[in-house]
């Protein structure tokens, strides 16, 4: 498919752009990443969320019945690059919206479809991701929650831990091992606010603390709130994370284009030479590239396959690599630099996760090494 916008997804694109011009606040724009989860960050992002949504503006690729526009990927590809160029804030469930939810319309019910998405898109239920297991991080397969079928209900019992942002939300996408059943991983929907639910924040190496630890102690999840079929979580979070590597990867790779114009400018005003960027800008032209191969692949219908940890670990090395030369040219005084660099200080620190979350980069590189035929680091 040829991501050139077509017709529809250029007038969406400048209609949504006159749009943000007139409704986003000036204090919003261009917040790195990873500077802050209290709760006037969460609820700057909530509030962003609900605007766009009564706008009409959110999930444009979305059908019409569930919420959005009907219109294509390119569309949405407009919608991302249009607020990334604006400086805006992401909403808050870009997790559930980019993640979740193409896998609930693919594997779920009608009945759960009608009873989440809408939410979802609204910003009324923030979601979180229950995948991740203190000993089965990228290795899904390792995972240990179980779920014990108890009549019309499931009592899961374990503990997910990295999981974003949990203090605020009200839903979970979860996967956990049914027990008695070979190959038992299912996902499953919990509801948050269940006894036998503790969430524990952890602050990580910016002082901020979105990243959550959640134990599960007898939680009960009702049978209707199983996605897709029990023993086929495996193949539901497979598609879903196909996902999060096309939309939420295109709007990596937009942020990574900005945040380098904006270093660009930042540089020039202090004195530095442009051509110190030349390698990061090579870095920001093959993401794009790569992850607009991806879009593409998936408009077709087509898997992406390779394609997905191939643009996966371009972008967050990428990343890390971008914000490590800006603060080399910054200096040791960094720290007591005008206002801005410390941001740019803690967006570095927070990169660091960004080759670890998402499937680490070592696991990235065995599937790419397994696709060529080529020997893993495990043998």
């Amino acid at each position: 498919m040829d991501l050139t916008l077509s017709a529809p997804a250029l007038e969406y694109r400048e209609q949504l752009r006159a749009w943000v011009e007139a409704n986003l606040p000036a204090h919003w724009r261009d917040v790195p990443v990873g500077t802050g989860d209290d709760v006037e960050y969460v609820r700057m992002r909530l509030e962003w969320g609900r605007m766009l949504h009564t706008g009409g503006w959110l999930a444009p690729h979305w059908p019409v019945a569930y919420g959005g526009r009907g219109l294509g990927v390119d569309a949405q590809l407009a919608f991302l690059d249009v607020l990334v160029a604006a400086g805006a804030p992401e909403q808050m469930n870009t997790n559930g919206m980019g993640i979740f939810a193409p896998a609930l319309m693919a594997f779920g019910t009608p009945e759960q479809q009608t009873r989440y998405l809408g939410p979802m898109l609204a910003h009324d239920e923030v979601w979180c991701q229950g995948f991740s297991e203190p000993a089965a991080g990228s290795d899904l397969g390792a995972l240990t929650t179980r779920a014990v079928p108890d009549g019309d209900r499931f009592i899961v019992s374990g503990q997910k831990v990295w999981t974003s942002y949990a203090m605020y939300a009200q839903r979970c996408y979860l996967m956990a091992r049914v027990a008695g059943v070979e190959k038992g991983v299912t996902m499953m929907v919990l509801h948050m606010d269940r006894p036998g639910i503790t969430v524990r924040p952890l602050r990580n190496l910016t002082g901020s603390s979105e990243f959550c630890e959640v134990f599960l102690d007898d939680a009960v999840v009702d049978a209707e709130d199983v996605v897709g079929e029990i023993g086929d979580g495996w193949r539901v979070a497979t598609y879903a994370l196909a996902r999060e590597r096309s939309t939420a990867l295109a709007q990596r790779a937009l942020q990574l284009s900005r945040e380098l114009e904006l270093m660009n400018v930042r540089l020039t005003n202090e004195g530095h030479d442009d051509d110190i960027l030349v390698d990061a800008f090579v870095r920001s032209r093959a993401v794009d590239s790569t992850v607009r191969r991806v879009l593409a692949t998936i408009a077709d219908g087509v898997e992406p396959g390779i394609l997905a940890p191939v643009a996966k670990v371009l972008w967050s090395e990428s990343h890390q690599a971008q914000l490590a030369t800006l603060l080399e040219v910054a200096g040791p005084e960094v720290t007591e630099a005008p206002p801005g660099w410390s941001d740019w200080q803690r967006a570095l620190l927070f990169s660091r996760a960004e080759t670890i979350y998402g499937g680490t980069s070592e696991i990235q590189r065995n599937l790419i090494a397994k696709s060529l035929g080529l020997p893993s680091d495990r043998g």
